[in-house]
């Protein structure tokens, strides 16, 4: 044990060190001076450098060192690029910790904007004008991979980083980027998304709609795709062969708490998921539950009915706690799904207090999309009921 934390301790002082600086991620760990660590990193920008101040190594950014990032000609400064320039002071945050750096863009004629010069060169824009903080697409996928492993929070995730990234005292705890960390990975990751989903090349998906990001189950019976070309004459006892079978159900643990909300917040792929967009059910929610200023509908008769007993079907509302719902938007959703556990693009929908048969009505109408020239298409709404559509 002792020889090994001998040789930690080499890590941090070496009486015999030639020059003042070395790399401490570079596998070789060669002792350069701070001209030549500088140019050893022409293309690895985000390395922590070990600068020694005559007693032991602190770590410093290349930055300390002159180092500038150039953007638009692989790392070599922009021949357009004014005498009397000088590099933005810029914050990039790497899967490494959080660097000061000095950053230059391209000045050619016809130059692209300086967020798609970041973004070509795998830096992800924090906002969009007066750019100062950048993510490395790096890090961004590497969150996407731990949040969806560990389900480590955002906060903690970028508490992480910003400890690794202190140096000594005068540097501190590197500044938070939390909010700006939080907007960045939500617009990379639905950018992702769509880049996945193919519809930028045309990639056509049986069952899928233009424009959508999901896929949908690729085991139901899909015309044209696979099913047999004479799948209509099968006879009237192998027919269930090629019966859609659809599943429904409802959660009430997937609640929105009524709260004030970010006034500029935006869906980023309203209708292009499993969720119904609002705008679809607008009209009818409004009349049932907003058409006279309150949170009941009129009878017929002109009598108030409270909204919880409008559903006949749905048995699961009379085990609810009256009061459950209080103080809520959204009180749960309904989704509908294959037989093979796949849910069904735009079937799923926001339930306000209860299930109803218009909420019913809606998600199946997006859950039968695509499937007109299905002859069976079937509804299991619980395991003894099973109602068959039939063209």
């Amino acid at each position: 044990m002792d020889d090994m934390l001998t040789d930690l301790y080499a890590q941090e002082y070496d009486d015999d060190i030639p020059a003042t600086t070395w790399c401490r991620e570079c596998r070789a760990k060669e002792a350069l001076c701070t001209i030549c660590v500088v140019t050893a990193h022409r293309n690895l920008p985000y390395h922590w450098i070990e600068w020694w101040n005559g007693t032991f190594f602190t770590r410093r950014d290349l930055a300390d060192f002159g180092f500038v990032v150039h953007l638009g000609h692989h790392g070599d400064p922009c021949p357009h690029l004014p005498t009397n320039s000088v590099p933005a002071n810029f914050v990039i945050v790497h899967d490494n910790g959080v660097h000061r750096c000095n950053l230059s863009y391209c000045h050619c004629p016809g130059r692209r904007a300086e967020w798609s010069q970041l973004i070509r060169r795998d830096l992800f824009p924090a906002s969009m004008e007066r750019v100062e903080t950048a993510f490395t697409c790096e890090l961004l996928e590497r969150f996407h991979v731990d949040f969806d492993v560990t389900k480590r929070s955002v906060q903690d995730f970028m508490q992480v980083l910003s400890h690794i990234s202190g140096g000594e005292k005068e540097q501190g705890q590197a500044k938070d980027r939390y909010h700006s960390f939080m907007l960045a990975a939500r617009i990379y990751r639905h950018l992702t998304t769509m880049k996945r989903s193919g519809g930028r090349h045309n990639v056509v998906i049986p069952g899928r709609r233009r424009g959508e990001l999901s896929v949908p189950c690729l085991t139901c019976p899909i015309p044209n795709f696979n099913l047999p070309a004479d799948w209509k004459e099968t006879p009237e006892s192998l027919k269930y062969l090629y019966r859609l079978i659809l599943c429904a159900d409802g959660n009430y643990s997937l609640q929105k708490k009524t709260k004030k909300d970010d006034s500029a917040d935006a869906a980023l792929s309203t209708g292009q998921g499993f969720f119904m967009p609002h705008a679809e059910m607008f009209e009818y929610l409004n009349k049932k539950y907003h058409g006279n200023g309150q949170s009941t509908r009129r009878s017929q008769g002109g009598d108030a009915e409270d909204i919880s007993l409008t559903c006949s079907g749905f048995k699961v509302v009379r085990s609810q706690r009256k009061g459950k719902f209080k103080n809520v938007d959204v009180s749960g959703v309904m989704s509908f799904s294959c037989d093979h556990l796949i849910f069904r693009p735009g079937a799923t929908v926001d339930l306000q207090t209860t299930e109803t048969w218009g909420h019913a009505d809606f998600g199946l109408a997006a859950a039968l999309r695509g499937t007109e020239l299905l002859e069976e298409r079937a509804l299991s709404v619980s395991s003894k009921a099973i109602q068959i559509w039939r063209q």
